[in-house]
């Protein structure tokens, strides 16, 4: 027998916060269920009850959404009913974030309540293109193909963030290390030079004066630096969150050379991959490119695709908007408009995504096969420069003893 703390609202609204004895964590969501609550957080009171909270509290991530996705649309073409689906997939999920919200569903859908319509009610587990796809499925009765449909939506989502993530992880490995290493020469290693240096009365070469008065800075303030550079990440994160900062970095992300690329290539892809989804299922267009720029993961582009929205609101079609915006490649306006005249915009979007995504992999590729041998160099030129610094002075000594 355990004991749980846990936060819940009543039916009227009302917070409460209250203990439960309960066998496991199952026994206490079913308890708390009985007495018509809906749990909000729900942590065990023993010395891992730290590690369950952030576990309760971890994002829902690609993969949770992907495989949740996959499980109902495999239930439901087995011929299960919808809710003996969510019944069965529930028990499954390891993510509690997203195994709390499938709970709420399954009580929602016993009461009457649309899958969609209740899934709107977690914004932070379920994203509107789910919420919207669900709702398309929910309308023309195909709800095991919409969550098929987004299945491999979330796998592809997956797989990109998942390339670019693995292509970048050495690189920042190998930055950090050298920074360390390059931080620890100058505060411990070079200051047992200098005393050697003043003792002796050596003339010292302009680059050595400058590495050992770095040197004596960095010993002297390196807590004040330490401070000043977790000072200035702070800043910068919370100005990123403002919506002036979160517009400026997106667009100077996207100046910086081939890494800009990359950012705007996974933009284009993630938009036509995702539109594609929500076109094929019968999602209006306006809807579709609404819920599409909210997932472009740049704020600058968003800002920008708001003039696309009311273009095509307006009666234009898509192709057009998109090439005013002056911002993705000509082929992907060229390839929309083939795809509206032809009336196979969803094929066409497809084809882009693939294209793109692609592309990404194979910049993210040449970036790190790039960055390695730029390091390398980098490395041995900073070190070789503190070492020529150190050593030039003790060549001066030995010749003016041999003279």
């Amino acid at each position: 027998m355990a004991n749980y703390t846990y936060e819940a609202i009543d039916d009227k609204g009302k917070r409460i916060k209250a203990n439960i004895a309960a066998d496991d964590l199952q026994d206490a969501l079913r308890q708390i269920k009985e007495k018509n609550l809906y749990v909000l957080k729900i942590d065990e009171n023993n010395v891992l009850s730290k590690e369950i909270k952030i576990k309760f509290r971890k994002r829902v991530s690609s993969k949770d959404l992907a495989v949740f996705c996959r499980q109902i649309a495999a239930l439901l073409q087995a011929g299960l009913n919808i809710l003996t689906c969510f019944n069965v997939t529930k028990n499954q999920i390891n993510n509690k974030l997203l195994k709390n919200a499938v709970f709420k569903l399954s009580e929602d859908i016993e009461k009457g309540i649309s899958i969609s319509s209740s899934m709107k009610g977690f914004p932070d587990v379920f994203p509107e293109i789910l919420v919207n796809m669900v709702e398309a499925g929910e309308v023309g009765g195909s709800l095991d193909n919409s969550f098929d449909k987004m299945a491999v939506q979330f796998e592809k989502e997956m797989k990109l963030k998942q390339k670019i993530t693995n292509a970048l992880i050495y690189p920042v490995i190998v930055l950090l290390v050298s920074l360390i290493v390059l931080n620890l020469l100058l505060i411990f290693v070079i200051p047992t030079f200098v005393g050697m240096f003043n003792d002796l009365g050596v003339e010292l070469p302009a680059p050595t004066r400058a590495i050992l008065r770095t040197s004596t800075f960095m010993k002297n303030n390196w807590m004040i630096v330490l401070l000043f550079i977790i000072l200035l990440i702070i800043l910068i994160k919370y100005y990123k969150k403002t919506p002036s900062g979160s517009i400026y970095f997106s667009n100077l992300k996207l100046k910086l050379p081939l890494i800009g690329k990359i950012s705007l290539y996974s933009s284009i892809a993630r938009f036509t991959r995702t539109l594609s989804t929500l076109v094929n299922a019968g999602v209006p267009l306006i809807t579709s490119i609404e819920t599409t720029k909210k997932l472009l993961q740049n704020a600058y582009i968003e800002k920008r695709f708001e003039g696309v929205v009311e273009q095509v609101r307006g009666g234009e079609g898509l192709s057009s908007p998109i090439k005013s915006l002056g911002l993705f490649p000509e082929l992907v306006p060229v390839m929309i408009k083939t795809g509206e005249e032809s009336g196979t915009l969803e094929e066409m979007l497809s084809k882009l995504a693939d294209l793109y995504e692609n592309e990404v992999e194979n910049m993210v590729t040449r970036l790190t096969a790039v960055f390695e041998p730029v390091m390398i160099v980098f490395l041995a030129l900073i070190v070789g420069f503190m070492l020529a610094s150190i050593i030039l002075p003790m060549f001066k000594l030995y010749g003016n003893m041999s003279m």
